[in-house]
């Protein structure tokens, strides 16, 4: 029974996956510095070479590609760097402290307004942890003490790197599937009320905004295209529910049904991650109106998809 709450309070919170995908790669980076710091046992390793890399990992999660998520992971932890030292070997002196300190989040506001649009979310990050990095202002005194340790951050940016590049794109892959399935559960649920003669509204369906976002995440050999074309289709069947919504009242009512009912063969049939059957019968059926036809087309890519998945 706990168990049970337990999975329905995760999935309410993080129904397509990526808060637990995101935690799983945060575990492949730590796990990788932890085993390069078991070998190489580096000095002091806590603030520079576990804190810096692992703290601008919430920078990577806004990007909305993997490009993007790289180059603002690489940005935040270079950036954090770069300030962590200024801070270090200016801390001593206030003039110049405030000038640097000043200067430098000019510099950070600045690409984010002209440069890079979401260095927002890196800027205050990076700030943060120079400032922290004041409080082992007599471990960091000295321009090679910051050097080392610039050097030691450098080192864990590596791995760190090296970790999100390895990382499997199937997990990218097991995202865009939940948020498809829970696209057509939407669908499913207004068409049946539009069957059941209930008054709807148009309705928001983010899930294929997810889903156009973990598509291009995805590489070639895991069928891209056809990814890219259920995505399209979905974005179909959701637009249509505004006419279906529109028209309710001259809709035909068989049609509405087959639509309800195929729906929800298609729903379980990605539960199960498996194709779904067509009876040539039904195949007849599927060429009468645009959402059936619609329907039909992703169906027929679902089904090839399942080929290698």
């Amino acid at each position: 029974m706990f168990i049970s709450r337990l999975k329905n309070s995760i999935l309410r919170y993080d129904p397509y996956g990526e808060h637990r995908i995101n935690g799983l790669k945060a575990v492949l980076i730590t796990e990788l510095l932890f085993v390069f710091n078991y070998f190489y046992s580096i000095p002091n390793p806590y603030f520079h070479y576990f804190y810096i890399p692992l703290t601008a990992f919430a920078a990577e999660i806004v990007g909305e590609t993997l490009k993007e998520k790289f180059i603002l992971y690489f940005f935040t932890v270079a950036g954090s760097i770069l300030a962590v030292m200024g801070f270090d070997l200016s801390a001593s002196y206030q003039i110049f402290f405030i000038a640097f300190a000043f200067g430098y989040s000019l510099l950070l506001y600045w690409v984010g307004i002209n440069k890079l649009k979401n260095m927002f979310v890196p800027a205050p990050l990076i700030l943060s942890l120079a400032s922290y990095s004041l409080i082992y202002g007599n471990t960091n005194s000295g321009f090679y003490a910051a050097l080392n340790h610039a050097l030691i951050s450098i080192v864990a940016l590596t791995i760190a790197m090296s970790g999100l590049i390895l990382f499997p794109r199937r997990y990218y892959f097991w995202i865009w599937r939940n948020a498809f399935t829970q696209a057509l559960i939407k669908v499913s649920n207004y068409v049946g009320q539009i069957q059941n003669g209930t008054h709807t509204v148009v309705p928001i369906i983010p899930d294929t905004i997810v889903m156009e976002k973990y598509a291009k995440m995805l590489t070639p050999k895991m069928k891209i295209y056809s990814v890219l074309k259920i995505t399209i289709l979905t974005m179909d069947l959701v637009m249509s529910l505004s006419y279906l919504v529109a028209f309710q009242n001259q809709l035909r009512a068989p049609y509405i049904e087959f639509l309800h009912r195929q729906l929800k063969a298609l729903i379980k049939s990605c539960l199960q991650k498996k194709p779904l059957n067509i009876s040539s019968q039904d195949q007849k059926i599927f060429h009468e109106t645009h959402e059936l036809r619609s329907l039909m087309s992703l169906i027929s890519s679902w089904n090839y998809l399942c080929l290698d998945h």
